[in-house]
């Protein structure tokens, strides 16, 4: 009887657990919304969608399932619509922006979303929109002054390099990257191995290929007790570090200021205008999001242009005919010298191939998702709050009704009449503003023009130097194959590392390539030099008349009216009251400031 009964009780269950699995399962795969691959309940397609070049299987299920456009699948309970027509994302995350601009939690941060930290991930917010306004100020200005001749710099030094050290081209590369974006962001190119570490580490922490705890989310959630949650414990170490670091670089330059010993550079402005108002700072009130903001600027300008410049090393070194071209356009339009960006209208040819590497090897084939915050209706589907609106780059670029022979290199595409994408003036076009790549609607990048700036400035440094070639097997004295359809499956890819010859193009040019580089760096410590002997010079001559002005007041008949005295003095007073209410005793910032001599703080005042 007992066995009878635990059989009923058991068939029961199972019965009960089938009609709630058969409810789910029409419930998930309703014909309310977009059509996509049959889902299973709680799981969706998580078991068959590879960690590893994912944008292909999406690419895959949008070709069979795809209507209008887009399609949906679910993954471990998180809807997703994948929009594979431009239209279509153009409706979506242009035209309803509104409420389609949030972003989706990356499991594997701290809190995304509602930080201040990261803000191409962060969520619609009045970080983000403070941070954004302010970000796009910056790289306006830093755009119009053509970067302070920062890129041709870099450039200069990324030459002499690959001329001392070929074989370490990749990390050179990645570096010269992360130099443009330390002298802009710090005025301190030294800091730029630190800051591609962070770069990379960030991308790997907020990438689906990266820690597992952005698939299997729940994984996040163990508790931090012995073996438990390695990943939670490992991003916190990487998150006080990286918050650390850009704290001490914002501190640095307010020290530096201090002591009017700090150039031009983004924090020196912020930190100028943060004296005026918070206005006036875009309304960021703490150095802690004042930090973030500038040290994010600074990692995404890494990994945004190391990916595409790497592909232009693939792409010049498998297709030589390109390679001549844009030899001899920058040949007969530099007449022999290294081009700059005053000569990008007379650069058609390296504009188009440097164009086509990003269609054809796109820097972020997923896309990087929005989130909805509201329900909506889109061609009669559902689509419910809190869906992942994923504008496949992948399946965009590869649209053979706008991109005839889309899988191959082909930058004929932009230069000659009757391809579907040719624009005219060549003098102006191609250019990669407004490339799919970049984003859509209030998500798009604010660093476009930077992007196509330094990837002139550095490909075109490439070709003027270089021929590009395969390297030759020491053994068999045949040329090793550079693979193209090998890369990490990060958010932001870049291929898999490859081998490959930088021979200079002459003996003269090499010799060019390194004068330039010397006289460029000669100039750089000159100037630097003399700037900080200016201030050096300037901060003696300020303490020399406050002692006089102390000495004159403790000698018989001081005027205690003398304008010019009180009024440096008064300044000097409310500055030191305005940095203590700032900075609280004990802080790192107030012992810094008090251990500063005071010839080092009174200038501050003056400033």
């Amino acid at each position: 009887m007992q066995l009878i009964t635990l059989i009923l009780l058991g068939i029961f269950v199972v019965g009960l657990a089938l009609i709630h699995f058969v409810r789910a399962f029409q419930e998930i795969n309703s014909p309310k919304y977009p059509p996509g691959p049959t889902q299973i309940p709680w799981v969706g397609r998580i078991h068959d969608l590879p960690i590893q070049l994912m944008w292909l299987k999406f690419k895959e299920w949008a070709d069979i399932h795809a209507i209008d456009g887009f399609y949906r699948t679910t993954m471990l309970g998180a809807n997703f619509v994948i929009v594979t027509d431009e239209k279509v994302a153009e409706d979506l995350l242009v035209r309803r922006a509104r409420t389609n601009s949030d972003r989706p939690v990356i499991q594997s941060l701290f809190n995304n979303k509602s930080s201040m930290e990261y803000l191409p991930l962060m969520g619609r917010n009045q970080y983000w929109a403070r941070q954004r306004k302010l970000t796009h100020a910056y790289l306006t200005e830093a755009t119009n002054a053509q970067y302070h001749g920062v890129l041709d710099f870099e450039a200069k030094r990324w030459l002499a390099r690959l001329l001392a050290r070929p074989d370490d081209f990749q990390a050179s590369l990645e570096d010269m990257a992360s130099k443009v974006m330390c002298q802009l962001v710090w005025d301190d190119p030294s800091l730029s191995a630190a800051c591609a570490e962070g770069a990379w580490g960030l991308l790997r922490q907020m990438s689906p290929a990266g820690p597992i705890t952005n698939v299997l989310t729940p994984l996040w959630h163990l508790p931090e007790i012995g073996p438990l949650n390695p990943w939670k414990r490992d991003e916190r170490r990487r998150h006080d570090a990286q918050q650390a670091w850009w704290m001490e670089r914002l501190l640095g330059v307010r020290q530096k200021m201090a002591r009017g010993e700090m150039r031009a550079c983004w924090t020196r402005q912020f930190l100028e205008r943060a004296k005026t108002s918070s206005m006036a700072a875009g309304g960021i009130t703490t150095d802690f999001e004042a930090s973030s903001m500038l040290g994010m600027l600074a990692l995404v300008g890494v990994f945004t242009v190391a990916g595409p410049l790497s592909y232009f090393l693939v792409s010049m070194v498998t297709h030589p005919r390109w390679q001549a071209e844009v030899q001899r356009e920058i040949d007969e339009a530099c007449q022999g010298r290294l081009p700059t960006l005053d000569d990008a209208p007379k650069l058609p040819v390296l504009r188009a191939c440097i164009k086509e590497t990003m269609r054809w090897k796109p820097n972020v084939p997923t896309g990087v998702a929005h989130e909805t915050e509201a329900d909506d209706v889109y061609a009669g589907y559902f689509i419910p709050k809190g869906t992942r609106i994923l504008p496949l780059d992948w399946a965009f670029l590869r649209n053979p009704a706008k991109y005839p022979d889309p899988d191959h290199f082909r930058p004929e595409r932009w230069l000659e009449a009757g391809w579907p994408t040719f624009r005219s003036p060549l003098t102006r076009y191609p250019t990669l503003k407004g490339m799919t790549s970049f984003g859509w609607g209030q998500r798009q990048c604010l660093g476009q023009s930077l992007t196509e700036d330094e990837l002139l400035v550095a490909c075109g440094a490439l070709a003027w130097c270089f021929h590009l070639r395969p390297r030759r097997d020491a053994e068999t004295g045949l040329d090793l194959p550079v693979p193209v359809d090998k890369s990490n499956s990060l958010l932001i890819i870049k291929p898999d590392p490859f081998e490959m010859a930088f021979e200079p193009r002459s003996e003269a040019r090499r010799r060019e390539a390194l004068r330039l580089w010397a006289e460029a760096e000669a100039l750089d410590k000159k100037q630097r030099a003399d700037f900080l002997e200016r201030a050096r010079s300037k901060t003696t001559t300020t303490a020399a008349a406050a002692a006089a002005a102390t000495n004159e007041k403790k000698a018989p008949g001081y005027d205690t009216s003398t304008s010019e005295v009180s009024s440096l003095l008064d300044e000097k007073k409310d500055a030191a009251t305005a940095y203590r209410f700032a900075h609280p005793a004990g802080s790192e910032a107030d012992v810094a400031w008090q251990l500063l001599p005071p010839s080092s703080i009174f200038p501050l005042t003056m400033q």
